[in-house]
């Protein structure tokens, strides 16, 4: 056996937990999974990226002891950046063999996660329970292989005798991961999902972003991918407007608190903003011009406000959507300052801004042109990203010490987490999939991390080893899991066909309302529906169609047709009583098809085609 080095075990601030824990296990039906199916993940590869990983925490041990990490990739230690076995330039890189030798000569960790969520993140999605000889807290897929990627770093003070950590972020890192991720899948060649576990307010949020580009482009190799809509909602933080020609609009930025507050506003590169910004005490700053074309920049740096004025070309975030970024730093006192841009160039005249930090638990905000959503991450945002969000199931445990501990004013059980970030996209795009059951989690814990330092959120009966975990950070691993135990099923199974799976077979409720919804998306998750379409899709129908349904029938007007499989193109064609045509659209990469049959009233022929000649015809009443 493996001399495992004591764990103690840590914590969590109420604001992230994860862990898949009983609760969400109930709620998501995976028990129903595994006393019907018997699945663990076994012969399926989860990569986490993160902040790194407690690699010799029991859960994410075999039976006999050895690590079941394929690989850990830590980009933040660069002492094995110029290893001849390192092809990325960056970061150090341990396979399975030496953690399992580190593992043996009780070792100082090769790597740590000082911090928690990276370990907690895991342990949601593949930790095996080991901890405690119940098993009660194990992760989704307990016997999945998996690869640690610690991308990341978040700060916190010194606490106990340990020292604190300064935070560390470098996007340029994200598409370098995904690379050796995907390097590492086809290396162990195991069918695979990928999550990022990071992501906040800002940026063009439309998709179009290099990092939303790298993301397409390693699910374009067959790899799905999970990130979280983000921990932004519940606050006033996206505002947005038109502006017309020679208008002057005042937005209103409260910076409620003192530290550092970022202001971030899209609009169209065809467009010209001329800006001005007025203090808390009435000075005006400005006006100041825009940038003259893409590739200009026009910015300024003033007392307490710095002022990124950039052209489509010079934005930060690489997008390819032709939109000029205002990026401002608010770093001066707190109090009510004013934005006040003019058109004095307006082709389109709309605009998108968002504040950061601005959520459900501090007081800085827009003032005004609030509107409702768009507080999803831009990661989130990528055309193929799989995006869960977080809600309520149980907001109480018992701690270590046996008192009970609670959170209040989140939201009941049933409804969304009040700090759940939800869509529509910049560009007008849902954003949300579905609705994981992430309030509160069980998760993994570390001894001397941050995360134990909250010895009230470590768990009862789980001999200090797992601790509470929630937030959008415990809904995405948990979804992760589930994900992983569909491939196990049925290895095949496309990433685009993974997540219409996910969301067909999520459920609607009163607090979901009508879906799909950009807060909701398809309604909440529910393991059992989705492996067992993950089932269906290994006995393919010659004819697909064959076992399609539509409803309702007779209709108001609005019908359903859903096939039993994915279909790549699928042609809907609506014919009166004398079989005239009257509409036909064509869908691609369609499980379910929405369509709308004319205003009068009477009996209609719906005819669906795929392109390889394969036809069904439905008779419908329109009442």
């Amino acid at each position: 056996m493996k001399k495992l080095i004591s764990l103690a075990i840590f914590f969590l601030i109420a604001l992230q937990a994860f862990a898949q824990g009983i609760p969400p296990r109930n709620e998501a039906n995976l028990d129903e999974v595994y006393s019907q199916y018997g699945l663990d993940g076994e012969n399926v590869l989860i990569v986490i990226m993160d902040r790194g990983i407690d690699y010799r925490h029991p859960d994410f041990l075999d039976e006999n002891g050895n690590t079941r990490l394929a690989y850990i990739y830590d980009m933040i230690d660069q002492s094995g950046a110029n290893d001849p076995d390192n092809p990325y330039g960056v970061g150090t890189i341990f396979d399975q063999a030496e953690i399992d030798a580190a593992l043996d000569n009780n070792d100082p960790p090769l790597s740590m996660d000082r911090y928690g969520h990276g370990t907690a993140t895991t342990g949601i999605a593949a930790g095996n329970g080991s901890g405690t000889a119940s098993g009660d807290f194990q992760g989704v897929a307990p016997k999945a292989t998996i690869i640690s990627i610690k991308i990341t770093h978040d700060p916190f003070p010194p606490f106990g005798s340990e020292p604190g950590q300064d935070g560390f972020f470098n996007p340029l890192y994200l598409p370098i991961a995904m690379e050796f991720a995907a390097d590492k899948i086809a290396e162990l060649g195991l069918p695979s999902v990928t999550l990022m576990n990071i992501g906040s307010i800002g940026g063009p949020t439309d998709g179009t972003s290099s990092i939303c580009r790298a993301i397409d482009d390693f699910v374009a190799l067959g790899h799905p991918f999970v990130n979280g809509v983000g921990d932004d909602g519940g606050n006033d933080n996206h505002a947005s407007g038109t502006i017309d020609s020679n208008e002057t609009i005042e937005l209103e930025v409260v910076k409620a608190e003192a530290g550092f507050l970022r202001f971030d506003l899209w609009y169209s590169e065809d467009d010209r903003f001329t800006l001005s910004i007025e203090r808390p005490n009435g000075t005006v700053e400005g006006p100041f011009a825009p940038p003259a074309n893409a590739s200009a920049a026009a910015d300024e740096f003033l007392s307490g406000i710095s002022i990124f004025h950039r052209g489509a070309d010079t934005e930060f975030w690489g997008a390819t959507s032709n939109r000029r970024e205002i990026l401002i730093d608010f770093s001066g006192d707190p109090g009510t300052y004013k934005v006040i841009l003019t058109g004095t160039q307006v082709s389109d005249g709309g605009f998108n801004a968002t504040l950061n930090p601005s959520t459900y638990f501090n007081d800085n905000r827009f003032g005004n042109f609030v509107t409702f959503g768009y507080s999803i991450n831009d990661f989130a945002t990528a055309n193929s990203v799989i995006t869960p969000t977080d809600y309520v199931v149980q907001n109480d445990w018992i701690d270590i010490d046996g008192i009970p501990r609670g959170i209040t004013g989140q939201g009941d059980p049933g409804e969304l987490w009040i700090g759940s970030s939800s869509g529509p996209t910049h560009d007008g795009r849902r954003g949300v999939d579905f609705a994981a059951s992430g309030e509160v989690c069980h998760a993994a814990y570390s001894d001397d991390t941050y995360y134990e330092n909250f010895s009230f959120n470590v768990l009862q009966n789980s001999n200090g080893l797992y601790g509470i975990q929630n937030a959008v950070s415990a809904a995405a691993p948990l979804s992760t899991g589930v994900i992983a135990l569909m491939l196990q099923v049925n290895p095949d199974l496309t990433p685009n066909e993974i997540r219409n799976m996910l969301r067909f077979s999520s459920i609607e409720d009163s607090f979901t309302g009508a879906t799909p919804n950009p807060t909701w998306g398809y309604g909440k998750l529910d393991a059992l529906g989705a492996v067992e379409r993950a089932f269906s899709s290994l006995s393919v129908t010659e004819n697909p169609l064959e076992t399609a349904t539509l409803y309702p029938n007779p209709t108001l007007g609005e019908i359903t047709v859903e096939f039993s499989q994915e279909i790549q193109e699928v042609t809907v064609s609506v014919l009166n009583i004398l079989g005239q045509q009257v509409s036909t659209k064509q869908y691609y990469n369609a499980r379910r098809i929405n369509d709308q049959l004319p205003n009068e009233t009477g009996l209609y022929f719906v005819q669906v085609s795929t392109s390889d000649s394969n036809s069904e015809v439905f008779k419908v009443i329109k009442q």
